[in-house]
């Protein structure tokens, strides 16, 4: 952004680094961002920058769990032997999972993962993030073993509710972690990974399903059930040891010597660790309402946080009311139900172009915007969701042909738009004192409406009940209008803005459509960065 120097030369001095400048002055510090904040980075600048991508793989490790664990349901209804094991057979002769069982299991990811949001707010402020990542790895451990030696429904609804909680403080604490260390030019992209993650987590379970389906012992299902717990495998024995602590909790605590050392292990040595400090002290600085340094729930719905913990809300909503949950969970089921010829076949085709368009967003989401990427994303897979209805009122192999297509463009769009940008936008919405809580919220959101959808997807798709096929796009085509109604007037661009420049803009209650082309000036009054730089 331009910025306009109206002070002596002798009374003040510009320092410039890759993110903005600050201008170092008698008594202040005022942080100002500068042209290249808000330009698109290069490919070459992307690998020079590395090690903040490294540690985001790192922290997103256990949302690897959220995406297998997510669809693995979906997937072994599908599966002989789990069907043998814990279902019966109907008078038509097919074994099926009565719905009872199918929504106690759908409840459990619900309680584990529900209570890993709230818990997250409260444990991550006292613990910091990385003792909490610690904490969610060891009882994803014994989630998955629970599962894996499971006998009955109930011991499988007991192991993923520990799960849950496991992976739940993961993918809770992950892009709050990664919004407070990434550098504001690759922000976008380095949220967007979490995406990537869980996809790739929903591959690796199709994956697995598809070389274990046709074992003829229990080993058909036990195999893809105890196959995630690699990931937190990984996470606790290379990551935790060398992830240091979130450098943003370091500042609010006090402990800005360590949080600067922080920031050289996420950034490099050559970072501007003072000007990151100043950053997040001006930040919090702007955030606070009284003198409490604790963050209170609330908060999260007072005041200008009000807007900011509705707008971070709505982004995980408007990912369920569209559909994300049946395509994650259900495409490989609804795929047998609908006599698909090689359904796990083809779910491996719908989770690879899933994966292309998660890729495909990482260029987009800092060069395009996420107003723009989010808003036209929602109007095509809208669009796509009442045309799939459409030609699914006829029957035949042509129909269910071009509603297998419909239902692959329609995952390769939202995984390159919604999938991917809703998360940029949760991470950097919220104010740094209130983010950990804001974004348990924001779980919690997608959470109860993810399993309101799959509570009732049984009732839908399920032979034996409404079997609606292909038809069931019309019941997510009529909450996704309103959606991209309130995205269109209420979703700001935030692309290139650093946590002060947001809090400014919230704090003077600009309308969406002026945060893009605002010119902002932060002002902090910490004069001890003056003494700092002057020595």
């Amino acid at each position: 952004m331009v910025h306009n120097n109206t002070n002596d030369k002798a009374d003040s001095q510009w320092v410039e680094n890759s993110g903005g400048l600050i201008e170092h002055s008698p008594g202040n510090v005022v942080i100002k961002s500068i042209a290249d904040d808000t330009a698109p980075p290069t490919l070459k600048e992307l690998l020079k920058y590395w090690r903040p991508f490294l540690w985001c793989f790192f922290m997103y490790m256990l949302s690897l769990n959220l995406g297998y664990e997510s669809s693995n349901l979906g997937h072994l209804l599908g599966v002989r032997e789990f069907m043998y094991k814990f279902g019966y057979r109907t008078s038509a002769g097919t074994w099926v999972i009565s719905t009872t069982d199918q929504q106690l299991l759908t409840i459990a990811g619900f309680i584990g993962l529900g209570s890993a949001a709230i818990a997250t707010g409260i444990l991550s402020d006292l613990l910091g993030r990385r003792k909490t990542i610690l904490l969610g790895c060891l009882l994803c451990f014994g989630g998955i073993f629970l599962q894996f030696f499971a006998k009955s429904i109930m011991m499988l609804f007991g192991g993923k509710i520990l799960s849950g909680l496991g992976y739940g403080l993961g993918h809770s604490i992950g892009p709050v972690f990664v919004a407070e260390i990434a550098p504001v030019r690759f922000r976008g992209v380095c949220l967007s990974i979490i995406n990537v993650t869980i996809t790739l987590g929903q591959w690796c379970n199709a994956l697995a399903i598809y070389f274990c389906q046709n074992l003829s012992s229990d080993m058909a299902w036990r195999i893809p059930v105890v196959t995630q717990v690699l990931f937190p495998s990984v996470l606790l024995l290379i990551g935790i040891p060398f992830l240091p602590e979130s450098p943003a909790w370091l500042v609010f605590k006090g402990k800005l010597d360590e949080a600067a050392q922080s920031l050289r292990v996420f950034n490099g040595n050559d970072y501007d660790t003072d000007r990151a400090i100043a950053i997040l002290e001006t930040a919090l600085d702007e955030a606070k309402h009284s003198e409490e340094t604790n963050a209170r729930w609330i908060e999260t719905i007072q005041g200008t946080n009000r807007r900011r913990t509705l707008l971070s809300c709505m982004g995980f909503a408007c990912q369920q009311l569209i559909g994300a949950s049946f395509m994650a969970g259900y495409v490989s089921y609804f795929f047998v139900l609908a006599g698909v010829n090689n359904p796990f076949g083809m779910g491996q085709m719908v989770y690879s172009f899933e994966l292309l368009g998660n890729m495909c967003s990482w260029p987009l989401i800092e060069r395009v915007g996420r107003r723009r990427i989010l808003l036209c994303g929602m109007i095509f897979m809208t669009t796509t969701l009442l045309i799939t209805g459409c030609v699914s009122l006829n029957k035949g192999q042509a129909a269910l042909k071009a509603t297998v297509s419909l239902m692959t463009i329609w995952a390769f769009v939202y995984q390159m738009t919604a999938g991917a940008v809703v998360f940029a936008i949760a991470g950097e919405t919220p104010s740094p004192r209130l983010r950990q809580k804001t974004f348990a919220l924001n779980v919690t959101t997608a959470n109860i409406l993810s399993t309101v959808v799959q509570l009732l997807l049984p009732y839908l798709i399920n032979t034996d009940k409404a079997n609606l096929g292909g038809k069931v796009a019309f019941v997510f085509f009529g909450p996704s209008v309103p959606c991209c109604i309130y995205l269109y007037f209420c979703l700001p661009e935030m692309k290139g803005r650093n946590v002060a420049e947001i809090e400014e803009m919230y704090r003077k209650k600009l309308p969406a459509r002026k945060f893009e082309g605002y010119k902002c000036e932060v002002t902090g009054v910490e004069s001890k960065y003056t003494k700092e730089f002057e020595s």
